[in-house]
């Protein structure tokens, strides 16, 4: 045969082979059949066979099964037998078993890379595997009673949640049991591979028919947020195409992260349906911001924001309450603390925290409540409705003297971080930017993000704080604050952290020959690095895990993105650390005391920290709505966390 009709045979076989097992098991049955009639041929003329079937059938019996070699008589008879079991130990077990396993391997192989299509309904579809993915899935799973009341309006039976992952893996798998450990639960989490841009692939985790969608944003290390923005743009424009396209419009309800804020207009006109869009970069910044100004709140934000041990935040109905003033709400509610109410205002909602006296609750109003768990909201555990005297709310006043900031790093957060910080127009800050980042390169990012350098005094200096004497020229210990900012500029979040602990820990040293060193606010990307740093000396912040557990509580319920915006924003409603003597209070006494005098001046009592004294360790055991039986000395080192606001003219 010629070489080119050999290559050509070669080729046919070869795609012939690689359509797949069934291919493959003819091409095994019909080189059996010819191998059969071939040697029943062979031996028809010597043995005892009428006829060439009866020949083939011998010679198939030979191939599939060898205990027939032993009936054969004759010489030639025994050899092509012999020939013929050989041949079927190859051909019919070897190459059938080689098969077969190949395809089961190749199921499940499929089967685990999760390109099999989830047929639900009232489910949670997350798209995409980030570093915000594990935390969000936590705080739903561990979100139980409101879980179960987001269920209920969407008629569910159980929690079921769909990630959808660039690529499925039995590693991916593994690591999410490891992260979840007990929550892991098969019934309750699936997993899809494929792209949220494509729409057959959004098919996989059956989008239109979820009742929440949510898209967090990547890893600003390996993409810049440009580039995740414009992506998550494109997934809200594909939803919307595709609902329109089925007929399902609108499209289901669905909570995404945006990283720069000037895209949020451009996000809402993207997408056809319920819409809740949470800015990334700036609620790290205002959560930076209000640590800066007040340092120990990331105790209190970690609580009210995440689910399970501690306070959260709940929204009980005003109907059964309307016309109560809410002065008295906080009778109604013995087992919680009142911060304020949510009003409906046309196609808005708007909160009122820290309101002042004469306002009423109406029948469409919400109640924003600070509980333990939905139970101490709802019938049994409510009182009677008790006026408390109320003054009226505008205590905050803007600190007096210049307040020294010095930034260690360089993230693409700090332009909404200085832009944060130059909303406090009554107060002077002076910044001081110290990274080895190009002077021209953040000035010219800056400016782009419009951001006003003369109105928080930004002085750039060019340096590496991981090196000690390059640290020490700045005499970091004459700051008021000081931040460490993760950066975004390295490969992995791992890399950004471990500069970050070692600048923190620089910075603990010098720390220690001071009597009154400067609050150290230190930003980690990775979870699992907090227990590196001594949270008691340095306060710190994972902004994955912040952005996550807003994601997940505004996904259970929408209305919480106000209530934290105000408590976050500039002028609006701030958390606070007041001393006992504030209020008046001395001597011994109760929260229920520290409530009612807080009231008097204007202002919601939401706990108490105590100071914790330890081995080269400091801190506070914070206590958010306290047991009504508890009591502490006013007269000690004790503190107040209290919500106060602005006066009515300051600006927002």
């Amino acid at each position: 045969m010629p070489r080119r009709n050999l290559d050509r045979l070669k080729f046919w076989l070869e795609r012939f082979l690689l359509k797949g097992p069934h291919y493959r098991l003819a091409f095994i049955a019909a080189m059996l059949g010819l191998l059969s009639v071939v040697c029943g041929a062979l031996v028809l003329r010597p043995g005892p066979f009428n006829s060439l079937g009866e020949a083939v059938w011998w010679a198939f019996l030979r191939l599939s099964d060898p205990g027939y070699l032993g009936d054969d008589e004759g010489l030639w008879m025994r050899t092509v037998s012999t020939l013929l079991t050989v041949s079927g130990y190859v051909l019919f077990l070897g190459s059938l078993v080689a098969i077969m396993t190949q395809w089961l391997n190749a199921t499940i192989t499929r089967l685990e890379s999760g390109l099999t299509p989830v047929a639900r309904n009232g489910h949670v579809v997350i798209l995409g595997w980030t570093n915000r993915t594990v935390p969000i899935v936590q705080e739903l799973l561990l979100s139980e009673t409101r879980v179960k009341r987001f269920l209920q309006r969407h008629g569910a039976r159980q929690l079921h949640i769909v990630v959808l992952c660039d690529e499925v893996t039995p590693a991916l798998r593994q690591d999410l049991k490891e992260q979840l450990d007990e929550l892991w639960d098969e019934r309750h989490i699936t997993l899809r591979t494929g792209s949220s841009l494509r729409t057959e692939h959004l098919e996989r985790v059956d989008f239109l028919n979820a009742a929440v969608i949510l898209v967090p944003g990547g890893n600003p290390t390996g993409e810049g947020t440009t580039v995740l923005d414009t992506r998550t743009i494109k997934v809200l424009l594909s939803i919307s195409a595709a609902a329109a396209e089925a007929g399902d419009d609108p499209p289901p309800y669905l909570v995404a992260e945006v990283f720069d804020a000037r895209k949020v207009a451009i996000a809402q006109r993207s997408y056809a349906g319920p819409l809740e869009l949470v800015a990334s970069d700036m609620s790290i910044a205002r959560i930076m911001v209000q640590n800066l100004r007040h340092p120990g709140l990331s105790g209190v934000y970690n609580e009210l924001l995440s689910q399970g041990d501690g306070n959260e935040i709940y929204l009980p109905e005003g109907a059964p309450l309307a016309g109560v003033p809410v002065e008295a709400l906080g009778g109604a509610f013995p087992r919680g603390v009142v911060l304020g109410i949510l009003r409906s205002d046309g196609s808005a909602i708007r909160p009122y925290l820290n309101p002042g006296p004469g306002l009423t609750v109406e029948e469409d109003d919400r109640i924003v409540l600070l509980a333990r768990s939905f139970a101490d909201t709802q019938g049994p555990a409510q009182g009677s409705p008790r006026l408390r005297e109320r003054g009226t709310p505008g205590t905050l006043r803007p600190r007096q003297g210049a307040r020294r900031v010095l930034i260690l790093g360089w993230s693409q957060k700090a332009p909404a971080l200085l832009n944060e910080l130059a909303t406090y127009e009554d107060e002077s800050i002076q910044v001081d930017l110290f990274t080895s980042v190009p002077i021209e390169r953040r000035r010219s990012s800056l400016e782009r993000q419009g951001v006003d350098a003369e109105a928080v005094g930004l002085r750039h200096i060019e340096g590496d704080f991981a090196v000690h004497a390059e640290l020490a020229k700045l005499h970091p210990m004459e700051y008021d604050n000081i931040l460490l900012m993760g950066s975004d500029s390295l490969r992995t979040g791992q890399e950004a952290d471990a500069r970050t602990i070692l600048g923190a820990l620089l910075l603990r040293e010098m720390a220690r020959t001071h009597e009154h060193p400067p609050s150290i606010l230190a930003e980690l990307l990775d979870p699992q690095n907090v227990s590196l740093l001594d949270r008691g000396a340095i306060e710190v912040m994972v902004s994955p895990i912040l952005v996550s557990h807003v994601l997940a509580q505004v996904a259970l319920r929408r209305e919480l993105r106000v209530v934290f915006e105000e408590l976050l924003t500039a002028g609006g409603a701030e958390v606070v650390f007041r001393p006992p003597s504030h209020f008046g209070l001395t001597g011994r006494g109760g929260f229920e005391q520290i409530q009612d005098a807080a009231a008097a001046r204007g202002e919601t009592a939401l706990g108490v920290r105590v100071p914790r004294r330890g081995q080269d360790r400091n801190g506070w055991d914070l206590t958010l709505n306290p047991d009504r039986g508890t009591s502490w000395n006013f007269d000690g080192a004790s503190e107040v966390v209290a919500l106060a606001t602005y006066p009515e003219e300051s600006p927002r």
